[in-house]
């Protein structure tokens, strides 16, 4: 897609009418354990109230956290359900001194607007590093991502493999399908502290049981 057609996707993402959300709660207060790197997180939304999640979410100099609701555009992307358990195994990967925070961006992958923005978020903050646990068959829900994603080329995408349902055996999963050149399966530097987060990631099935 050539610039300027990227341009005003991105514009009209970024512009296009949020939905009504009732308010959602307060954040646990934490205090940043030194210089943490921000890996920002798709999801679906999660209960940020719960202590083991609440102390790994990247904060601000003033304690608040930096994260995003694309859907109500608002900074709290809870969900009382959602993938809390991926997030609290997520933070229960990480030593309590290991330098990573997680920068959430809740989304909808039904929706692949919802997921454009999210990226479009994320360039926005200092995190460099998305991880993208979410994934469907469909490749048209994932087209937009694919855009936002070459726009944004900047980041690297950490994305769900689907280890059960391997390439080789004909079964289409995105976005690990669409080939983006920015896509890591993340284990690879053994130094990256947030190696821990990309090995767990690249563990999960997507199967149902």
């Amino acid at each position: 897609m050539r610039s300027a057609a990227r341009l005003a996707l991105m514009t009209a993402v970024l512009h296009s009418a949020p939905a009504s959300f009732a308010a959602d709660p307060k954040v646990p207060p934490a205090v940043e354990s030194g210089n943490r790197v921000p890996i920002a997180i798709l999801t679906a939304g999660f209960d940020y109230t719960r202590p083991e999640i609440a102390a790994r979410l990247a904060r601000d100099g003033e304690g608040e956290i930096i994260a995003w609701d694309v859907m109500g555009e608002d900074r709290f992307p809870f969900d009382a359900a959602g993938d809390t358990e991926l997030m609290t195994a997520l933070a229960a990967q990480l030593p309590e001194a290991a330098p990573v925070s997680l920068l959430a961006v809740k989304v909808d992958v039904r929706d692949p607007v919802s997921l454009a923005k999210g990226l479009a978020f994320v360039a926005r903050t200092p995190a460099r590093t998305v991880m993208v646990p979410m994934w469907s068959d469909n490749r048209a829900a994932w087209d937009v991502f694919a855009q936002a994603a070459a726009h944004f080329s900047q980041l690297r995408l950490v994305v769900r493999t689907c280890p059960d349902l391997p390439a080789e055996s004909g079964a289409a999963v995105f976005p690990r399908d669409l080939k983006l050149e920015q896509v890591d399966g993340g284990t690879a530097l053994a130094d990256d502290p947030a190696r821990p987060l990309f090995a767990y990631l690249e563990t999960l099935a997507c199967r149902r049981p």
